[in-house]
C-alpha cells in the first residue's frame, strides 16, 4: 500500500503537480497570476520567499501547498493539487496544523491570508475549518471578473479573541470528517494541549491513511 510523504518542494514535483493540475484548481490559479504556463508557475512557487512542501502518494507527487512572504510580517496562503488530491487531504490538514501555522506564529507573523474563487465552497469551509475568517468579497478580481473571498488568520484575533490560527483542524484531522459540515469549537478546544506547539519546518513523513473528500485545496497561488 502506497504511503503519503511530506517533502520540501523541489521544481520537479511542483511542475509535475502543476502540469496535471485539476480543473479547479485552474480555473482558480491561471486569471490570477502572471505565469502562463506549469513551468513558470513551478519555477516561481520553488523559487518564492517562505515556507513550501510537497506531498507525494507513493512517488507521484500530488499537491503543493505553503505560505509566501508577501508584506513585512504578512505572508499568502496558496495550494494546488492533481485529481488524487484525497490521498493526502489528511495529511497535508495534519501538517499545516502542525508544522505550518506554528512555523509562522514563530516567525512573527501577524497576518496569513489567501483569496479563493468564491464558488469553491469546499475550499471555503477548509479555510474556516482551519481558523481562518472570511474579510471580504471583491468583484472583478482578475481577468475573469468574477468574484473571490479573502481568508485570513490575524494576531489581533489571536489575542483579542483567544483563539487559535488552527481553530478547528482537531476535526479537520478526524479520518471521517468529509469537508460536508465545520462544528463550532470552543476557545479551550482551540487551546487544547499542542495546538501552539512549535514546528520547526522540515521535510517528514506522514501516515499513509487518506485524507477527508475535500474537492478543493485551500486558496489560489499568487
Amino acid at each position: 500500500m502506497s504511503s503519503v510523504s511530506i517533502v520540501d518542494a523541489r521544481y520537479a514535483d511542483v511542475v509535475y503537480v502543476a502540469r496535471n493540475m485539476r480543473e479547479l484548481d485552474a480555473e482558480e490559479i491561471w486569471p490570477v497570476t502572471h505565469a502562463r504556463t506549469p513551468e513558470n508557475l513551478a519555477l516561481g512557487t520553488v523559487a518564492g520567499d517562505g515556507w513550501k512542501y510537497v506531498a507525494r502518494f507513493g512517488e507521484a507527487p500530488v499537491a503543493t501547498w505553503g505560505a509566501s512572504r508577501t508584506r513585512p510580517k504578512v505572508v499568502s496562503v496558496w495550494m494546488f493539487a492533481t485529481d488524487r488530491w484525497p490521498k493526502v487531504a489528511l495529511s497535508v490538514t495534519r501538517h499545516i496544523n502542525r508544522v505550518v501555522m506554528p512555523a509562522l506564529i514563530e516567525d512573527g507573523c501577524v497576518r496569513a491570508e489567501c483569496w479563493t474563487h468564491a464558488n469553491h465552497h469546499v475550499a471555503h469551509k477548509w479555510l474556516e475549518i482551519l481558523g481562518a475568517v472570511r474579510e471580504a468579497t471583491v468583484e472583478d478580481y482578475g481577468q475573469n471578473r468574477v468574484p473571490y473571498h479573502c481568508y485570513s488568520w490575524t494576531k489581533t484575533r489571536l489575542e483579542n479573541e483567544d483563539v487559535c490560527w488552527t481553530l478547528g483542524t482537531g476535526r479537520a484531522e478526524a479520518p471521517a470528517f468529509t469537508g460536508s459540515a465545520a462544528a463550532t469549537r470552543t476557545a479551550a478546544d482551540a487551546r487544547r494541549p499542542g495546538s501552539q506547539r512549535r514546528g520547526n519546518g522540515s521535510a517528514s513523513p506522514s501516515s499513509g491513511d487518506e485524507g477527508p473528500e475535500f474537492d478543493h485545496p485551500v486558496g489560489r497561488h499568487g
